[in-house]
């Protein structure tokens, strides 16, 4: 092959060569730049003709790579690596600066020295590697915590900037809404207090295409380019969506949080620069973490509801022990007078008194242990009501009187206004006429002397469901206590133990039972309302 076709040869390869070549001559200065160098840094050769080297460099490696440069061609070495100990940096046309392998070699040809530059685009390569390391990282760091909000905060943050530029996390609860956790990555200033919400709005009914609620469900992750679609499925409400659609997106990536079979959340990938999107790889490693994520999760879970039936234990007891006690002592208190009367084989008389006392201790007994056993169904979901259609109004007026002597003796009205004219309910009637007396009790040992008591009954608006309030005179409750009115083994403080803060759990469970609710309405110094409803036949 003559010296032409072998400098053309050389030429060619030069040219096709996927890493960038840069020839550089005795003062550094760019003489030829091939294809594959245009295409990591974006200028042309005929841009770059004539131009130190340092120009493709970040402005602070400069004045250090012309140091580096003039040691190397007065040095014995003919090659050298650059960057021996770490990457180096590269700067593309835009701006945007990139890690690279480099290595240069020195030639010299009739006394004239040449120096050759091979540049290496190692991004995909960097990317790779840290989306490993992160992987690597994701189990023990989100082992390192069992608290359910810490764990959500981790996951959204953990993934950035690699697989997004934000994420939000969110876990589907119980009653059909979005629990949310959000972070954003370089991005000062933003508030994500509108993507963080406790919970969000309810989730659609229908699963619709690239919802996160229907990734969940599939199991599949998704990656889904018509970010306006997702941001209005996600994001429904007004603020929330105006904050998202702020932070800007186009690409997400949508991957779900599923363990023990069930899908209970989504970890969604959002990309900002347009034209940006996720490949293949990375869908591939946001599953992986995703599967990371939604064990730490799921431990999470089970640890607080492992801690909460130990906490459930105590406080069970803590009531036996405390409220049982008290009939238990009335019995043997009881039975230890008849005996210390006895004498040798000689029969003792027992007063009608002291049986109603003892029976009355029997009960109240028997009754926290009913209340018990009621809890631990409500709890597993498993409390059993035998509703069929039936008239309740005379149930009502019935449980009112059994009340009015308690009334008379502590100087209270107790009045009932129940129209002959209601319809037929769906309801178990014992267990309603339970929730009564539990309200009831409630009103009479809180009112003060000289208050009053009233219960009513009326169809709602709608003529579906009929409402039966308890109404009082009492002090009201703290609009701090309200929240918590309804939660198993709760009292207010100010209570010091009045009861053993099962009976408003106990009726809210009675009630939903029947497809039905119980609300309370209350003002301090004024008195209080609860109010149930009951589905008409």
């Amino acid at each position: 092959m003559s010296e032409r076709h072998s400098q053309a040869a050389l030429e060619a390869i030069i040219d096709i060569a996927p890493d960038g070549v840069i020839v550089l001559d005795e003062a550094f200065r760019i003489v030829r730049y091939n294809r594959g160098a245009e295409r990591i840094f974006g200028w042309s050769e005929a841009d770059m003709l004539g131009e130190p080297l340092d120009r493709l460099l970040p402005l602070s490696m400069r004045a250090v790579h012309r140091g580096h440069m003039r040691g190397f061609a007065s040095g014995p070495e003919e090659a050298r690596r650059m960057g021996e100990r770490r990457v180096i940096s590269g700067l593309r046309r835009n701006g945007e600066e990139f890690p690279a392998d480099a290595s240069i070699s020195r030639v010299t040809v009739a006394g004239e020295r040449t120096f050759m530059v091979m540049i290496r685009d190692v991004s995909e390569r960097k990317r790779a590697e840290d989306r490993q390391r992160m992987l690597a990282m994701a189990g023990w760091v989100l082992a390192g915590s069992l608290d359910v909000e810490s764990t959500l905060a981790t996951i959204a943050e953990m993934p950035l900037p690699l697989l997004g530029d934000w994420s939000v996390v969110e876990l589907f609860t119980d009653d059909g809404r979005a629990r949310r956790a959000s972070a954003a990555h370089a991005t000062a200033g933003v508030d994500l207090a509108g993507l963080t919400s406790a919970t969000a709005s309810a989730l659609p009914d229908d699963l619709r295409y690239g919802s996160t609620a229907r990734v969940a469900h599939e199991g599949a992750p998704t990656v889904i380019t018509d970010a306006a679609n997702w941001l209005d499925t996600t994001f429904p409400e007004a603020d929330a969506n105006a904050q998202a659609r702020a932070l800007g997106a186009s690409s997400v990536l949508v991957v779900p949080l599923r363990a023990g079979g069930r899908g209970f959340g989504a970890l969604s990938l959002v990309r900002v620069s347009p034209g940006s999107g996720h490949t293949p790889e990375e869908l591939t490693v946001a599953e992986q973490f995703g599967s990371s994520a939604a064990l730490a999760l799921e431990n999470a879970r089970l640890y607080q509801e492992a801690r909460a039936a130990v906490r459930e234990r105590d406080e069970l007891l803590a009531i036996v022990s405390h409220d049982l006690r008290n009939p238990v002592n009335a019995i043997v208190m009881l039975t230890g007078a008849l005996m210390a009367r006895s004498d040798a084989g000689a029969a003792v008389p027992v007063e009608l008194e002291q049986l109603e006392a003892m029976r009355g201790a029997a009960r109240q007994a028997d009754g926290l242990i009913q209340d018990l056993q009621d809890v631990s169904r409500i709890s597993a979901g498993r409390l059993r009501i035998d509703a069929r259609p039936t008239a309740i109004g005379d149930a009502i007026t019935q449980t009112v009187e059994l009340f009015e002597p308690s009334a008379e003796a502590a100087d209270l009205e107790l009045s009932c206004d129940v129209p002959r004219e209601l319809p037929r309910v769906i309801a178990d009637i014992p267990r309603v006429q339970q929730v009564l007396s539990n309200l009831l009790v409630n009103a009479i040992k809180f009112t003060p002397p000289g208050g009053r008591v009233h219960v009513a009954a009326a169809l709602d608006d709608e003529g579906q469901y009929l409402r039966v309030s308890v109404c009082d005179t009492g002090p009201g409750i703290a609009p701090d206590d309200v929240p918590r009115l309804f939660e198993r083994y709760w009292q207010a403080p100010r209570l010091l133990r009045a009861g053993s803060g099962l009976g408003l759990f106990i009726a809210k469970g009675i009630i939903e039972a029947h497809g039905g609710t119980i609300e309370v309405s209350t003002t301090l110094g004024e008195g209080t309302a609860f109010t149930l409803t009951l589905p008409v036949a």
